[in-house]
């Protein structure tokens, strides 16, 4: 998969490539990269905004989409493992496609639904039978991390040990089935805590 204008912008800006993959918005298609910035989150935002060009990413707002020329790129801005690192999801797609992707339904991954999240968008990478799912929810984020645990263990999902010290973040396994949910604090005070939930279906091709 050829690096789209977007991507090419987030590797100018220093990012690390973690992830990219041909995937469905809910539903339609799409191209999704994921970056890994060693810079804080509102200090990259405006670089960010400049780069791509997406309107303003202010106070406790983590998610941007800008079209022109029959092109879309939508960026979503997270918080890292600390407090000066952060992760930058960009997919881009067909103004058409966009236009769809708005007007159909985000799913959760194999239905584990956090109760009263406002599900932002869910992205499905088809080969690897991988499905993300981006949400906000008004609880805290140990608050969210304990209502969800009891939504997956409630599905049959086994916590695993942490294997690494990444706050907020939870993996879940059922057979060759993984899972991975975290939760993290909005930027501004008071902002609603953002969730993502990481399902792997079966082992990768």
């Amino acid at each position: 998969m050829r690096l789209g204008r977007g991507a090419q912008a987030l590797e100018q800006l220093g990012g690390i490539q973690l992830h990219r993959a041909e995937v469905k918005i809910n539903g339609h298609p799409g191209k999704l990269v994921v970056y890994g910035f060693d810079t804080a989150a509102s200090q990259l935002a405006p670089d960010l905004r400049k780069a791509l060009p997406m309107p303003e990413l202010g106070p406790g707002k983590t998610m941007a989409t800008h079209v022109a020329g029959g092109q879309s790129a939508t960026l979503l801005l997270l918080p890292g493992s600390g407090p000066r690192n952060c992760v930058a999801i960009l997919i881009e797609q067909t103004a058409d496609a966009h236009r769809k992707t708005k007007d159909a339904p985000a799913e959760w991954p194999g239905g584990l639904a956090y109760p009263e999240a406002a599900l932002l968008f869910s992205a499905e990478n088809v080969q690897t039978r991988t499905t993300l799912a981006v949400a906000t929810t008004a609880d805290a984020p140990e608050a969210a991390s304990g209502r969800m645990d009891a939504v997956l263990s409630g599905a049959g999902w086994a916590r695993m040990p942490p294997l690494a010290a990444t706050p907020g973040l939870t993996l879940y396994a059922q057979g060759s089935r993984i899972c991975a949910f975290s939760a993290t604090a909005g930027d501004a005070p008071g902002g609603k805590t953002r969730i993502t939930v990481l399902q792997r279906l079966g082992t990768t091709p």
